[in-house]
């Protein structure tokens, strides 16, 4: 998993894999205040989902996963906190999606959390499950975030 601020995004450059580094910068452009909630083609990159779900409490929200893609995750408006788990940790798959690429996971008794606010983001690799749209410190309430599925 990485995380970080898209305001930092040079500095991070010579870290990250240029792939990823140039599919971030896509998201970090792209024009969010003119643009609907759907699905978008990211040339080079893969399909970015916009959309305006509200968070839930924590309790509520199930583990998650992914095989064939990269998520990257992108806040726009509003306040999340995302767990993290890594794979290995989980106590086993629960219900299975193949089709979607969508996997749920019997969680930990301690994951991490990440605390997400506009400009944020995280990318959560086939290998790292987590637990999005948990309610932040502002409660429960409506968002607006971008999800970049990138195929490993």
């Amino acid at each position: 998993m990485i995380a970080g601020d898209t305001a930092w995004l040079e500095e991070y450059r010579a870290q990250l894999p240029e792939r990823l580094y140039k599919c971030l910068e896509k998201v970090k452009a792209f024009d969010f205040a003119h643009t609907e909630d759907g699905k978008y083609n990211i040339e080079g990159c893969g399909t970015l989902s916009i959309e305006s779900p509200s968070t839930e409490p924590a309790v509520m929200r199930r583990m998650e996963g992914h095989k064939k893609y990269i998520d990257v995750v992108y806040l726009i408006d509003g306040e999340e906190w995302i767990g993290y788990l890594p794979h290995h940790d989980a106590r086993g798959e629960k219900e299975a999606f193949p089709e979607r690429d969508l996997y749920f996971f019997e969680g930990a008794d301690e994951e991490s959390r990440l605390h997400m606010l506009p400009g944020r983001f995280a990318v959560f690799f086939p290998e790292d499950l987590h637990r999005p749209l948990c309610a932040g410190s502002i409660g429960v309430r409506r968002i607006r975030k971008a999800v970049l599925k990138v195929p490993v």
